[in-house]
């Protein structure tokens, strides 16, 4: 019997909305054409796909099931099957099927691709690969079968051959989102010009796809392109108004812009999704906000779920790490993407050399190619060994890991941009750190202990951190005291008065919420021959003019503020010797540019709240023995910044003050912190060989 023109017809429509991205008209195009043909498997089949991409699961079953039943021996019917068991995590069930659609037709290039889109999502790329190129052979213009293999190179980092995999994709289907958004993958994922028009090109060819309008958003903001950025940010929540890392993301930018007038509601959904256990919503993004300890250990943990759920695929295929271990010295592994020009790098390099001289054996695991900065030089000779993954796919990171066995991992990213949760997720040591970067608790299963000192979690925030505690002598964060802070030009060079006081921060703007900037000026206006002298916004950004529009508003003259570009950092630690007071921000605090700030001899004015994130400054200041510059209020804060402004010689007293504390303290005694971050590293290592589970603890000086 020959096709009705109008299931033909129906047929071709329901393929070319598939593949523009629109499931939903595609799914009721199929519920009209089916009441009208009830017997053609090919509509069955096309509307379980429909429901299967709209997460239907069990709509996309009977649909599927109908389709086998009028055609049993369609190969693409089986494939569609297997496609939702694999999105359903029922991989067992996912390769029965498929290997009985390749038993129908050893050579179908659908059936291979699609145990090459199994294989891939168990984290065998290599294996999804050589299935993807057997389906080529057998289709030369199979252009799915080509996108999938330019990702699956991607993710072993054969970038060459991704992108000439992704352009033949391009080339068979220039009108299919897909093909340009792995592209735009590809490219980014080589740091190649183009990235950001192919993802374009995917946006505009399905702009109903919420995924290509997020990564295009990131890309747009990553070029520096913040105005499109927060549009195409709109754009995706206009069509997912719950899709949470969208919204934390443009949350997030619009602090990078200062533009605090579109935060509020914004703000407020992310909380409430916080409360209502959602996941998705990124947990850095939450440290900025006014979030309580309960409310980011809860964010915490929704991520860290779903960083769980998609490594199991990979779990389950390379199993569990040996408990057995290598003779020998304590051997401490430390992963990180900030082995570079980093802020990173530049807090611990000191330590690594020094660690040296410990009774144990550091390697460093750098997850981001080398810049060729002296830092990274610095670095990899102060490791014990030291390891470049930035070209390994996730599985072959877990491998290098497993081979060089480590006693204990340290993550020294935690949900930082750049770092690799899942790797901590496939437990590749027996004992798993979170330290440093990431100021706050992962909520994670993976990581046993968070390294920080008592002031940074005091006992009534204790509930609220999923790791157990090893809490140092002295503050948690150490420094490179081998940095020379040389004499700074004349405050005239950039645009300071000679005689005025000069107010501070250079933290990143994302810092400066609307708080923070209401207590500067109103310093300001009780300290009127005063300056703030502030870290200038991204290029483009138009942070600089928000921030003065904010100052005018508060009855302060914009000409006031004076903006620092970025500069390298032996010229930026010298600055500090033209500022008498650094202000810093809440809810989150300087890190590592308050200990600049302090090992230069500028004095830090801090609030330190709840929260992990706003207490890291008042821990310096603290072990320092300068608790009076830890505020208890905001009115305390203003009060004594202007205090100080008024008159110079506590001003003169207080740098003395700090001078003396530099050096006697123990703050920035980096060799009593080797010794004390041993003892710590021991005393976990001691329990995980005792069989002990871990436990808080605290290291004596």
């Amino acid at each position: 019997m020959s096709f009705d023109p109008a299931l033909s017809q129906g047929l071709t429509e329901l393929i070319e909305l598939l593949s523009q991205g629109e499931p939903h008209t595609a799914r009721l195009r199929a519920q009209i054409l089916l009441r009208r043909f009830p017997d053609q498997a090919e509509l069955w089949r096309l509307s379980g796909v429909c429901a299967l991409q709209l997460g239907d699961f069990v709509a996309a079953r009977n649909a599927l099931d109908q389709a086998i039943k009028l055609a049993p021996a369609a190969v693409e019917n089986w494939c569609n099957l297997a496609s939702l068991f694999t999105a359903q995590r029922e991989f067992g069930e996912a390769e029965r099927v498929l290997r009985h659609a390749l038993m129908l037709s050893p050579q179908h290039a659908a059936a291979l691709n699609n145990l090459g889109s199994l294989l891939d999502a168990r984290g065998d790329y290599f294996g999804a690969a050589e299935c993807f190129a057997k389906a080529i052979s057998q289709r030369p213009d199979y252009a799915r079968a080509w996108i999938n293999q330019a990702a699956s190179l991607l993710s072993v980092r054969q970038l060459v051959r991704a992108e000439t995999s992704a352009q033949r994709a391009v080339q068979l289907a220039p009108n299919w989102a897909d093909a340009h958004f792995v592209l735009g993958n590809v490219l980014g994922g080589a740091r190649k010009p183009g990235a950001l028009a192919a993802w374009g090109e995917a946006a505009r060819l399905a702009p109903a796809n919420p995924q290509y309008q997020y990564q295009l958003a990131i890309a747009q903001e990553r070029e520096g392109r913040f105005a499109a950025a927060i549009r195409t940010f709109e754009a995706c929540l206009a069509l997912v108004p719950d899709h949470w890392p969208a919204l934390s993301q443009l949350a997030f930018l619009h602090r990078r812009l200062c533009d605090w007038r579109a935060l509020p509601p914004l703000s407020r959904r992310l909380l409430a999704g916080i409360d209502a256990g959602t996941a998705g919503i990124t947990p850095f993004s939450m440290l900025v906000e006014d979030t309580t300890p309960a409310q980011q250990l809860a964010c915490a943990r929704a991520f860290a779920t779903q960083r769980e759920m998609e490594i199991e695929p990979l779990q389950q295929r390379l199993g569990q790490r040996p408990q057995s271990r290598r003779e020998g010295p304590l051997r401490v592994g430390f992963v990180s993407s900030g082995f570079g020009q980093h802020p990173t790098a530049l807090l611990i390099v000191e330590l690594i050399e020094r660690l040296r001289g410990m009774a144990l054996h550091t390697i460093g695991y750098a997850t981001t190619a080398d810049d060729g900065s002296t830092l990274r030089k610095r670095l990899a000779t102060g490791f014990g060994e030291f390891r470049d993954l930035s070209a390994r796919a996730l599985d072959g990171m877990l491998l290098k890991l497993r081979e060089d066995q480590p006693d204990i991992l340290i993550d020294l990213d935690g949900y930082c941009e750049g770092s690799r949760p899942e790797l901590f997720a496939l437990r590749p040591a027996r004992v798993q750190v979170n330290w440093l970067a990431y100021p706050g608790t992962l909520g994670a299963p993976w990581c046993d202990y968070l390294i920080a000192d008592p002031f940074l979690v005091p006992d009534e925030q204790r509930e609220h951190y999923s790791e157990k505690i090893a809490l140092l002598p002295r503050c948690y964060q150490p420094s490179d005291t081998t940095r020379v802070v040389g004499e700074a030009p004349p405050r005239a060079m950039y645009g300071l008065p000679a005689d005025a006081t000069v107010f501070a921060c250079f933290n990143l703007t994302w810092k400066y919420t609307l708080r923070s900037f209401a207590r500067w000026m109103k310093i300001l206006k009780a300290a009127p021959d005063s300056v703030l002298w502030l870290l200038a916004g991204p290029p483009g950004s138009g942070a600089d003019e928000h921030l003065r529009r904010a100052a005018h508003a508060a009855g302060v003259d914009p000409r006031r503020l004076v903006f620092a570009l970025r500069a390298p950092h032996a010229e930026y630690l010298a600055r500090y010797r033209l500022v008498d007071l650094f202000l810093d921000t809440n809810p989150y605090n300087a890190h590592t540019t308050a200990c600049d700030a302090l090992w230069a001899g500028c004095p830090v004015l801090t609030q330190p709240g709840q929260t992990f994130a706003s207490r890291v400054a008042g821990s310096l200041n603290h072990h320092l023995g300068m608790d009076s510059m830890n505020a208890t209020s905001d009115q305390q804060y203003i009060d004594k910044a202007v205090q100080l402004a008024r008159f110079t010689p506590m001003l003169a007293t207080l740098r003395s003050r700090l001078d003396a504390a530099r050096r006697e303290s123990g703050v920035f005694d980096m060799h009593a912190y080797a010794r004390d971050f041993a003892a710590a590293l021991t005393a976990m290592f001691q329990r995980s060989e005792q069989r002990l589970p871990p436990a808080d603890f605290r290291v004596h000086a």
